[in-house]
């Protein structure tokens, strides 16, 4: 047993592993052997730590692999690279609670998921605790918030609270963190407690819609981290192509907000946010040329009279027609070995069973990683309990991309352009 693994560590990462689903400890004792991959993302952090002084978001990036090809296992290890680098993290699983054409429920997650470097808090709470009034970075964030609002692409709600902040005490603080990360907060309350303080005249305060709320909220976030002295936001989304379920509108709606999130829309950048979406490697086919997203979705959205959308939702299109970004291919002999032998030295670890003359299995054109991973413990499992070394089956799964109603329910009227 390596000094650096404990048995319980060693346990916890294989049993991670047999389930499909590695966690931080997996994470961390396999790693990511790709040191191309590793450094251009690294170089993406930089650039998005670098973007508020150039008023620019760094481009985001996709990730592809078929099912059980490393998608999570990759994520997990960015956000193990980026929380390193003082980045809050967000991974976010697609999902049913969190639809990508929902931009409040999106945030809302993304704010539910976020690690904070050195702090064992929710982002808004710990950020607010630590945003110090009368220093330069709390003065320069008021000023952006001030110039955004009277810009009008900021609710003047944003400004209003931080003036408030040094005047008011921890429960209103409270109340303050949950606005910033997605909570409802009367206009009425912040209105009385400007009066209180004799500034009822100072702000202009008006009604938002809450995907527009959420939009601003997106915009702001990542200005308030930089100000209590973190580099940014990077927000890890994973199972993407969980939105070729939605429907056709919906779709179309996801598309446009993704390609916010990647930067990719030019009017209306986010300075500190840094993106990665994962999907599966057919979904271009599947998508776009057998269901022709690339030439309906625009239609759809045109038709309902969201031009803008519309246009965010082809330039996302136009993206993903292009498959840049990180390919995870099938493994290769080499790579299969490397990757046996570290799990064969984790399981060793774990139970202190070395297994004997180690075998890849059957290679299959198509068979995933995860695929070779759980064949791998399992057939080691049974070897160590009985004795025996059994011939383990593996089936490829494809991925469903039928349309769910469940999944593709109504968005909102306030969501609407």
């Amino acid at each position: 047993m390596t000094d650096q693994r404990s048995p319980i560590e060693a346990r916890g990462a294989i049993e991670a592993l047999r389930a499909g689903v590695p966690n931080r400890a997996a994470i961390r004792l396999l790693g990511e052997r790709d040191s191309a991959l590793v450094n251009a993302f690294l170089e993406s952090l930089e650039r998005s730590a670098q973007g508020f002084e150039e008023a620019r978001q760094a481009e985001g990036t996709f990730v592809w692999g078929g099912f059980g090809s490393g998608k999570s296992h990759l994520l997990g290890y960015m956000k193990e690279l980026a929380l390193e680098r003082n980045f809050v993290i967000s991974l976010v699983p697609v999902s049913k609670e969190t639809p990508m054409f929902d931009p409040a429920k999106l945030f809302a997650a993304a704010v539910r998921a976020a690690e904070v470097p050195g702090a064992n808090d929710d982002v808004m709470t710990a950020a607010l605790w630590r945003l110090k009034p009368n220093t330069e970075p709390f003065e320069k964030l008021e000023l952006w918030a001030a110039e955004e609002a009277r810009a009008g692409s900021l609710s003047a709600m944003f400004p209003a609270l931080l003036w408030l902040i040094p005047h008011l005490g921890p429960e209103e603080h409270a109340r303050i963190a949950r606005f910033f990360g997605g909570g409802k907060l009367n206009a009425s309350a912040v209105k009385a407690w400007l009066r209180e303080q004799g500034a009822a005249k100072l702000f202009d305060i008006k009604p938002v819609r809450e995907a527009e709320l959420a939009r601003q909220r997106l915009k702001f976030a990542p200005r308030l981290l930089s100000a209590v002295g973190l580099a940014g936001w990077c927000a890890l989304l994973d199972e993407v192509e969980l939105i070729g379920r939605y429907s056709r509108l919906q779709r179309g709606r996801s598309y446009a907000e993704l390609a916010r999130w990647l930067g990719r829309d030019e009017s209306d950048l986010l300075p500190g946010i840094a993106t990665v979406a994962a999907f599966t490697d057919d979904y271009v086919s599947q998508m776009l040329d057998d269901r022709r997203d690339e030439e309906l979705i625009p239609q759809a959205l045109e038709l309902k009279g969201l031009a803008r959308q519309s246009a965010l939702a082809k330039r996302c299109i136009e993206e993903l027609r292009r498959m840049r970004g990180v390919r995870l291919a099938q493994p290769d002999e080499p790579a299969l070995r490397a990757a046996q032998q570290r799990i064969a030295d984790l399981y060793f670890d774990a139970y202190r069973w070395r297994p004997r003359d180690l075998a890849i299995g059957e290679r299959l054109v198509g068979k995933s990683m995860r695929q070779y991973i759980k064949s791998w413990i399992t057939a080691w499992d049974i070897e160590r309990l009985t004795g025996e070394r059994p011939a383990i089956e593996a089936l490829t799964m494809r991925t469903d991309y039928t349309e769910c109603a469940e999944l593709a329910a109504p968005a909102r009227e306030s969501d609407e352009e």
